[in-house]
Order: C-alpha cells, then sequence, then structure tokens
C-alpha cells in the first residue's frame, strides 16, 4: 500500500515542490527569484495568472512581477486594480492565505473597475520570513477554486519563497536613514533648527593668494650705461652701507677716461701756445677764447668720464638683505641708465600682498582682518589687517585679473617671515547670513539669469 501512495498525484506533487523549492534556494538574484515564483509554481498549482507584490519604500503595494510577463507596467489596467484590491484587503493576522471572490469586492473608485477575462477566484498568501516578518504578498487568480491540498502546498512554500526574498533584501540605504532619522515631530525639529542656523550672521570671506614682501625697499638701479661684469653679493645675503654690490666691465670706461685726459692736455696746450704768441699775432688772440671755451669743455668731459670711473662699483646705499632675481642672468647683460637690478630690504619691516580675484572681490574696509596661511607651516595662521586696496584690478603673472591688497602685521613676531614666502590668505568682509555666505554663487548667477 505504502508504494501505492508513492506513485500517486500526491507524492507527484511533493516531488515537484521539493524541487521547485531547490531552485528557489539556487536563485542567484532576486529577478530570477521573483520569475521562479510566478512562473514555477504552475508545476505544482493549476492557475491562470500568479502576481508577486511588495511595499515599496513608502508603504504603497507594488506588482513585482506577473507570470508570462516580462515587463510590468504600473499604469496598466490590471495592474492599477490588482493594487487597488490588495490595498483594500487587509489578511487576517492568524491566516497566512486568504480566498478572494472578485465578484465579491467592489473597487473603490470608477477608474479601478475590473478588467474583463480576469477569473474570480483568488487566494492572497502572505510571503513571511521568521527573520525579516512580511517580505511581500502572492496572489493567485484561478478560473477553479483551490483544492485544499493545493492551498497547503502553498501555504508551505510561502515560508520558503518568504525567507529566499529575505535574503536578498538590502539593508537601509542612505536616503532610508535619512528618511527614517527626520520623520515625525523630529523632521519639523531640524526644518526649524536649520532655518534658524542659516539666520545665524557671520562675516563674509574670500581667499586669495599671498606674498611676503618688503616695506619701502631701496632700488639698485644701474647709474651708468654699460654691462655688467659681476653681482658681487648673493641673493638674501646681508649688506651695510657701503658693501660693494655690483661692478661693471670698466675696459670701456677707463679708456674714455684716458682718452678725454689726452684731449683735455692737448686742449690746454694748444691754449697756452696761442696765449704765449698772442702779444705778437693778432690772429692767435682771436682764437683765445674759442681755445678756452674747448678747454673747458674737454674738463667737462673729463669729468664725466670719470664720474662713470666711479660708478663702476655700485655700493649699499642702506641697510638690509640683497634680493636678486636671477644672479647668474645678470653677467654680461648690458643694462641702461636707471634700470633696476635688485633691491634691499630690511627683513624685520614686511608686509602682506594679496592679490584677490575679481570673482571673489567683496566689500573691504580699511583695518579689515586677514589671517594669512603660508605655504611652509599651513596649519598655523598669521594675524594681519588691510591697509590699503587698488582701486583698479589688475593681470596677475597667473594670467588671473585681480585686485592687488596690502595688509600689515597685527601682532608682534620674534622671527619675521620671510620675504618671498607664498601662502594663502582669508580676508573678512562685511557681515552676512550663513544662508548668503554658502549660496552666494548661485544667487549671483539666478541674477544674472533672470536679468533682476
Amino acid at each position: 500500500m505504502g508504494r501505492l501512495l508513492l506513485n500517486d498525484n500526491s507524492s507527484i506533487k511533493i516531488a515537484r515542490l521539493i524541487t521547485i523549492e531547490k531552485k528557489i534556494r539556487e536563485a542567484q538574484s532576486k529577478t530570477e527569484l521573483e520569475f521562479l515564483i510566478v512562473n514555477e509554481l504552475k508545476d505544482l498549482v493549476n492557475y491562470d495568472v500568479a502576481i508577486l507584490l511588495s511595499a515599496n519604500k513608502i508603504g504603497v503595494t507594488e506588482v513585482k512581477t506577473i507570470s508570462n510577463i516580462s515587463v510590468v507596467d504600473q499604469t496598466a489596467p490590471l495592474v492599477s486594480y490588482i493594487k487597488n484590491l490588495t490595498n483594500n484587503i487587509v489578511l487576517p493576522a492568524e491566516e497566512n492565505a486568504y480566498e478572494i471572490n472578485l465578484d465579491d469586492h467592489e473597487t473603490i473608485e470608477k477608474n479601478y473597475e475590473r478588467p474583463e477575462n480576469i477569473p474570480s477566484n483568488g487566494l492572497m498568501i502572505n510571503l513571511q520570513s521568521s527573520i525579516g516578518g512580511l517580505q511581500g504578498k502572492l496572489f493567485i487568480l484561478s478560473s477553479e477554486k483551490l483544492i485544499s491540498s493545493d492551498k497547503e502546498l502553498l501555504t508551505h512554500l510561502a515560508g520558503t519563497i518568504g525567507h529566499a526574498l529575505f535574503s536578498f533584501k538590502k539593508g537601509p540605504n542612505l536616503f532610508d536613514k535619512i528618511k527614517s532619522f527626520f520623520s515625525g515631530k523630529l523632521k519639523w525639529f531640524f526644518i526649524i533648527t536649520s532655518i534658524l542656523i542659516l539666520l545665524i550672521p557671520i562675516n563674509m570671506s574670500a581667499l586669495a593668494p599671498v606674498e611676503v614682501s618688503a616695506n619701502n625697499p631701496t632700488v639698485v638701479t644701474s647709474p651708468i650705461n654699460g654691462v655688467i661684469k659681476n653681482i658681487i653679493v648673493d641673493t638674501n645675503d646681508p649688506v651695510v652701507v657701503g658693501d660693494a654690490l655690483v661692478k661693471f666691465d670698466d675696459t670701456d670706461i677707463k679708456n674714455q677716461y684716458e682718452v678725454a685726459q689726452q684731449t683735455l692736455a692737448v686742449a690746454e696746450a694748444e691754449l697756452l701756445r696761442n696765449r704765449q704768441s698772442s702779444f705778437a699775432n693778432a690772429e692767435d688772440k682771436a682764437k683765445i677764447m674759442s681755445l678756452a671755451t674747448e678747454v673747458g669743455l674737454k674738463k667737462k668731459e673729463l669729468e664725466y668720464a670719470k664720474d662713470r670711473l666711479d660708478y663702476i662699483i655700485i655700493k649699499a646705499a642702506s641697510n638690509g638683505v640683497a634680493v636678486i632675481e636671477d644672479k647668474n642672468e645678470w653677467q654680461g647683460k648690458p643694462v641702461v641708465i636707471g634700470e633696476k637690478i635688485m633691491i634691499i630690504a630690511e627683513t624685520s619691516d614686511v608686509h602682506f600682498s594679496i592679490y584677490l580675484p575679481v570673482k571673489d572681490s567683496l566689500v573691504i574696509a580699511p583695518d579689515s582682518k586677514v589671517k594669512v596661511f603660508l605655504d611652509i607651516d599651513p596649519l598655523s595662521s598669521i594675524e594681519a589687517k588691510i591697509d590699503r586696496t587698488a582701486y583698479k584690478p589688475e593681470i596677475t603673472p597667473e594670467g588671473v585679473l585681480a585686485y592687488k591688497v596690502v595688509a600689515s602685521l597685527t601682532e608682534d613676531l620674534e622671527n619675521k617671515p620671510r620675504i618671498g614666502l607664498r601662502g594663502t590668505a582669508r580676508i573678512y568682509g562685511d557681515e552676512v547670513t550663513i544662508f548668503y555666505y554658502l549660496f552666494r554663487t548661485p544667487i549671483n548667477i539666478l541674477r544674472q539669469w533672470i536679468g533682476y
């Protein structure tokens, strides 16, 4: 008798049940699992349509898959009808499966009338997971009423399906966590708090590149037209008044001096000869005035040559350190009178040259606060205040249109920042709200776009 029972219809269904459970366990993705749920169950139970439903992130029933349909259109009449129906049917707490006769259920709205050719016999099954709770619902539609054994098989399989669906369920994403955190009364607390924070006044500020510069440096220029033989000092060398800085090539200058000496000697000899002969020769007497003038001219030429000779070596006119861009580039270079060669700066007397881009410009008042962060020590700041601001912007070496802002130290530092150091300066302007501070640029863009 036992062998006969194994060969009856029930044993076949049990074998199919085991096969379906195996397929469910081996599903590689949630999409594959959902396809198996609505299509493979036909080997176990005879039905017309199987629909898998789940609650979306905002708690509204959503049709996930339908048997024999690859892509679910959420606006289709059948889908809309099923969602409306299931959202208004609550299964008894003590039951996991609930029979529904569609002929006994009227839709709430006319737009959700039952489509034609839809079977009237339905079975709603809760897909429960022992760990994660309700994972969805399985809605079976059949032309004939399901027998009790089929319902038992489906109820048994519901636990397996629920557990499988839970295994593919992702943890709450960032959006869900934020939504949960800001739910209820807490939401309004954070909204009001955020508005109040945005209204807090702060100082407007802007970042700009900065360089340490010397105050009132002594500019060393060429006193003559000539060729530089060599720069005697190195950059950053300390110098005192009278120290040799630059030496010119003296070959031509010495030659010109010697020629001026010889020319003057000839002119003086000629003048002396004419004076001696003027008593006897009226013609020589007439030349005395012109020769005397020529002698005077030659003396001036000699003085000029001697002055040039004295300028062969340029000496320091003040104490400080020599600041030279590139010493080697000056050797053998011809220069003209007034051409800048170097500067002598006092290391203890410095200021900050700030180049504020026009696009980041803000209202700056004298004595406005500045914080300077040098590249050699980016974690420490130096307090300064604005002395003056250029009225007209200029192009920086980096090709940026910027206003030059000069700031001075407000703290007495034992070691003044070295001339030439670079970094970033934060300039503080007028007081504004945090909202304006954060959204200043978008507001400007919007105003330009709307023209108001």
